[in-house]
């Protein structure tokens, strides 16, 4: 863990320019039965939201936008997502993608995606 990570544009860069946002999509993934808990290896994970969509990459009105998945704490290895509107139960056995949102804070706070995880809850 922690040889690569995900992030924004650094600033100053001619050819891209800065990032204030952006997001990367997840592989689909078929969900354990019994649903699961997604964990990110993140620092600044405050500045992550998580979401999800179908297989097609239809975003699930039930867990995107202000429905969107928060971690619970800002860094480490095992930063588990909450959503307001529940767990991830009702998705057991769907096939789903995931979509990470990271922003900026400031030029000096830009998230870190190291990994994300699906801890199975019966596990």
């Amino acid at each position: 863990d922690r040889w690569g990570a995900l992030g924004l544009h650094p600033e100053g860069n001619d050819r891209m320019g800065p990032a204030d946002e952006g997001w990367v999509w997840s592989d689909a993934v078929t969900l354990p039965a019994d649903g699961c808990q997604v964990i990110l290896n993140a620092d600044h994970a405050r500045l992550m939201q998580v979401e999800v969509s179908d297989a097609a990459f239809n975003l699930l009105p039930e867990y995107s936008g202000d429905n969107s998945g928060v971690p619970k704490q800002d860094s480490g290895l095992d930063c588990e997502v909450s959503w307001p509107g529940g767990e991830l139960t009702e998705l057991g056995g769907k096939t789903v993608r995931f979509r990470v949102q990271l922003r900026r804070e400031s030029k000096d706070t830009g998230p870190r995606l190291y990994a994300v995880y699906l801890r199975s809850s019966s596990s």
